[in-house]
């Protein structure tokens, strides 16, 4: 199989060369005119052969075809020159030279030589017109049918060259069914070889455009969108448990360095982040500047969510401490995590958003802009899903805006060992 895939592909580099003259931009025009081409390279070789054959045969005899063989090599092969006139002005053209210029051999030669085969070519001219131009190409095909039917019926059968040489009418007759087979052959083998790229590169597409999709929504969200694109996802996660993270001094220290130094080290910074969320199966829903919101897994309970999180953000606040300086400020992190209702959903339609809001979402963004450096801040409800696997400090009641005074407390470690990712994932990146 790989040695017939290596062969299409030198064929495909072989027929670039049959782009002469095509400068359209649309892909099916483009191949579209590439038939054309391929078919006046047709002609070209057909009626040399045929003008070689006849100078071989009876040079003074066969005159006429000698020369007409040399008009028809022109003519056809100036056929991509009409592309700049039109998407299908090179199709019409060799079309009507194909059509008009053969009723000359027809009538010269005579039918017993089956010259007039060469008029069921016209159905192959679908590929010059495609769904696009049906129309045209129906009336084509009609037009290849009357000549074809005019040839049969009033043509003679012998002409007015060589009347009296059976061999040669034989002869031209073994070679007319032969040319109509080898260049159906052609045209159907360069159809199905670009078939079969643009298959491959579609699959390629396909295969970008889903891990595109597994990459920007969660693998459970995507498997529903691809299912049934075009239903609505939106549902109630109750409680989900949401983290909020902001790296303490990144906006000052910032200042001072370069666009590609706080690109890149955001970029290996939140790569180990990511590398460790999906540790814990949680699922980032966005960056915003220097800050960092995750939820616990959307398929996860609420206790599975929250000790997930809870772990999540010990094993956050590790990897940061772990990281060089950035710049000359040592970097740290204000975290807050709540549990609460969430409504979790896609939007959009162009590019797909996964998004969350809710009570959770607002109280988790609280809890860090009211945290310390350093510091996990943590609401009652979080602590009731987890009592007993996390280290809790009480801090008391703070105000919180919009839902007024909290009971809150600093998450300061695991109770039970844990298997912590932060120092693999810092040597992984």
């Amino acid at each position: 199989m790989s040695r017939f895939h290596s062969a299409l592909e030198r064929a495909e580099k072989l027929l670039r060369y049959l782009e002469i003259g095509i400068s359209s931009t649309d892909a099916e025009i483009r191949r579209r005119q590439r038939f054309v081409n391929i078919a006046a390279v047709a002609g070209v070789l057909d009626n040399a052969l045929h003008t070689a054959s006849n100078m071989d045969y009876d040079p003074m005899g066969l005159m006429p075809l000698v020369i007409y063989g040399i008009v028809m090599m022109v003519l056809f092969g100036i056929t991509p020159i009409w592309h700049r006139f039109g998407d299908i002005a090179g199709a019409i053209y060799i079309v009507l030279v194909m059509g008009v210029g053969h009723l000359f051999v027809v009538w010269t030669i005579g039918t017993a030589s089956a010259v007039h085969a060469y008029y069921t070519l016209g159905g192959a001219s679908f590929l010059f017109f495609g769904v696009r131009y049906w129309r045209v190409f129906a009336v084509v095909l009609l037009f290849a049918v009357a000549l074809l039917a005019v040839s049969m019926k009033f043509a003679p059968e012998f002409g007015t060259l060589l009347i009296d040489d059976r061999a040669f009418h034989n002869a031209l007759g073994n070679q007319v069914l032969m040319s109509v087979l080898i260049i159906y052959s052609i045209l159907i083998v360069y159809a199905l070889t670009s078939l079969h790229f643009a298959e491959a590169a579609l699959a390629a597409e396909h295969g970008r455009s889903e891990t595109l999709l597994e990459t920007i929504l969660p693998r459970a969200i995507a498997d529903r969108l691809k299912a049934n694109p075009d239903q609505r996802i939106a549902d109630l996660i109750n409680p989900a448990t949401v983290l909020f993270v902001d790296i303490v001094g990144f906006t000052p220290a910032a200042r001072q360095m370069t666009p590609d130094e706080v690109v890149g080290y955001l970029d290996q910074l939140f790569r180990q982040f990511d590398r460790l969320v999906e540790h814990y199966g949680a699922e980032k829903i966005k960056t915003i500047g220097d800050a960092y919101m995750v939820i616990g897994g959307v398929d996860q309970t609420g206790t599975a969510s929250a000790r997930s999180v809870g772990h999540l953000a010990l094993d956050l606040m590790e990897l940061v401490q772990r990281q060089p300086p950035f710049g000359t400020v040592k970097l740290n992190l204000r975290c807050g995590i709540h549990s609460g209702k969430a409504i979790a959903g896609v939007i959009g339609r162009r590019r797909y958003s996964f998004d969350i809001w809710g009570d959770a979402v607002n109280v988790a963004a609280r809890m860090e802009s009211h945290s310390e450096p350093g510091k996990i801040q943590v609401t009652e409800e979080f602590m009731a899903l987890a009592p007993d696997e996390f280290e809790y400090l009480r801090r008391g009641s703070i105000e919180v805006k919009g839902v007024g005074p909290m009971p809150t407390a600093f998450l300061t470690g695991a109770r039970h060992a844990s298997t912590s990712e932060a120092e693999e994932c810092q040597s992984g990146v």
